[in-house]
């Protein structure tokens, strides 16, 4: 999908623990500062817990970098249903 990029969410900084939930930056939106942070629009798990449903929100680049990795979309789909059922909604 173009104009979205895909983050693997994990419990903890060290990344070794999947949250298995995905992030999805709305990169072609661009940045924006919100509370003295870098963030993008994104759609992202509403609740802590695997393949959430999935909500509007505003992600900090911070947030990305400490406790996500960037993924495929192909994996994206597998990790996170919920995000791309949203994604193709009309």
């Amino acid at each position: 999908m173009n104009g979205i990029r895909f983050y693997h969410e994990f419990t903890n900084k060290s990344k070794r623990q999947s949250a298995r939930t995905v992030v999805g930056a709305l990169v072609c939106n661009g940045q924006f500062w919100s509370t003295g942070k870098v963030c993008y629009e994104a759609l992202a798990g509403l609740f802590d817990h695997p393949n959430s449903v999935v909500c509007g929100t505003a992600v900090a680049l911070d947030y990305l970098h400490d406790k996500c990795k960037r993924v495929s979309e192909a994996k994206a789909r597998i990790i996170h249903p919920a995000l791309f059922e949203r994604l193709q909604q009309p």
